[in-house]
């Protein structure tokens, strides 16, 4: 099985533990073998994380904590 990654110029949603409507999108302006830059989309967020790694799949977390929300590379939205 081959690993999903993040990919430049492609659009992820973000998702949360605790509300499963609420998902906004980051688009993926820069990335690194170990990091990942994301801006959401249409505004000036923006967020730099190191990538993990589950199921073949890398993901983020946007926070140190159990229900922090998270953008995972098979989550493409645009």
């Amino acid at each position: 099985m081959e690993l999903v990654k993040f990919e430049v110029g492609n659009i992820y949603s973000m998702s949360f533990i605790g509300d499963s409507e609420l998902k906004p999108q980051f688009i993926c302006v820069k990335r690194t073998a170990k990091t990942v830059t994301f801006e959401r989309f249409q505004q000036t967020e923006s967020i730099s994380r190191r990538i993990k790694v589950y199921n073949n799949v890398e993901y983020i977390l946007d926070g140190s904590y159990s229900m922090a929300p998270s953008i995972h590379a098979d989550k493409v939205a645009g």
